[in-house]
């Protein structure tokens, strides 16, 4: 099971297969183009910004460096059988047989189709109680998107609806600049017509003139309160179509986290969503049962399991439970290749990426210290820190 556990997490490190000394360069080099380090607080932030980094960096070498100590131990394992005698080994082979008779035996017996693959049980296994929990979080997080989808539709309908309302109000503004000068053109002429005649004809012309003056204020005045409304309704447009755009740029930057947690996931258990994941739990939870069942009435089994492990526990094994479900390997020297195989394959990469990580702790350490001197009040606390930090990468 302890194998099956290195294995199954082998897809979680191959997405960090990247050189993250080259990606540390190149992020320290943005940051010292975008910032002035000439000022104390700027640059006290991006070197406190840099020790954080390489403290997360050193405990993912220290995770690293654990499994990497866990992988060596159980390829000496595999080297303790590979270079026992024949009288030695014979009778752990006859052992390990009969275990992997009676595991066929006890498959066989179940005539049940296994709904999920080896790969898939050992991982339900593996991660049996947290599964649960998984399950709930995946299907709310699922749930939340589809939540944040119907936010970003509203909030990009409300823009669309400011935005409208913008463009609909700059050209209220224009009509009515228009009309202001039309209604100011037609007034002076008509005042200029009516002087004439009035002058003309000797009449007096005064209430009609009055109440063309009254019309003209009338006209006015609606024309400067529609101006205004535009000026008002433009300025709320630019204030909700703005804050329209910071809650949907805080919304998608939440989008996105969750989307990651929600992909991460289903790429982890190959599911499409927390429905599928749910269903496959289900039928590893049947599949358990059943073979619980069956190994508790499986004398001959427990007989042979705890005969192999009392053998292999005499050649001192790192761990000798482990060897239960890899029992095939011991009788056929060909699997026995193969796990070996995969256990170096597994530490080729484990030896990458602690190689990585301590460059790239490195580099950023140099970045720090090229900079620190910036730093008045501070620097000896940091210099601590940076000190420490490089203590635990060594």
């Amino acid at each position: 099971m302890i194998f099956s556990r290195l294995f199954h997490r082998r897809n979680r490190y191959v997405q960090e297969e990247y050189d993250q000394s080259e990606y540390a360069d190149l992020q320290t080099e943005n940051i010292v183009e975008e910032l002035n380090l000439s000022d104390e607080a700027q640059a006290k932030r991006y070197v406190v910004d840099l020790c954080e980094q390489m403290i997360n960096t050193a405990k993912d070498l220290e995770d690293a460096k654990a499994e990497y100590d866990l992988v060596t131990s159980y390829l000496t394992d595999v080297q303790t059988i590979e270079d026992l005698k024949d009288e030695e080994k014979a009778p752990i082979v006859e052992c390990a047989t009969h275990v992997a008779k009676l595991d066929k035996e006890r498959s066989e017996f179940l005539k049940t189709e296994r709904k999920l693959s080896d790969t898939q049980f050992a991982q339900m296994q593996e991660e049996e109680d947290q599964l649960p929990g998984i399950i709930k979080r995946l299907k709310s997080n699922e749930s939340y998107l589809d939540a944040i989808k119907k936010d970003l539709a509203y909030l990009e309908g409300k823009k669309l609806e400011w935005g409208m309302l913008r463009t609909e109000s700059i050209r209220t503004q224009k009509i009515m600049r228009k009309s202001a000068c039309y209604l100011f053109a037609s007034f002076a002429t008509l005042m200029a017509l009516l002087g004439i005649l009035s002058w003309y004809l000797k009449t007096d012309l005064m209430l009609v003139m009055t109440i063309a003056a009254i019309l003209a204020v009338l006209a006015g005045g609606y024309i400067l309160i529609r101006y205004q409304d535009a000026i008002r309704d433009i300025k709320k447009a630019d204030v909700n179509r703005n804050h329209a755009i910071s809650l949907e740029n805080h919304v998608k930057i939440k989008y996105v986290n969750i989307k990651n947690a929600v992909d991460f996931t289903c790429e982890k258990y190959h599911v499409r969503n927390g429905y599928e994941l749910q269903f496959i739990y289900e039928q590893y939870q049947e599949e358990a049962r059943e073979k619980a069942k069956f190994r508790k009435t499986s004398d001959d089994l427990d007989y042979f399991s705890k005969s192999l492990i009392q053998k292999l526990s005499r050649l001192d094994m790192y761990d000798a439970r482990a060897w239960l479900n890899h029992a095939n390997a011991i009788v056929d020297s060909r699997e026995l290749v193969e796990l070996k195989h995969d256990l170096i394959t597994r530490r080729q990469k484990l030896r990458a990426r602690i190689e990585y990580s301590t460059a790239s702790i490195s580099n950023m350490r140099q970045e720090a210290l090229r900079n620190v001197h910036r730093i008045n009040h501070c620097g000896p606390q940091i210099m601590q820190i940076i000190r420490q930090i490089e203590a635990i990468s060594l």
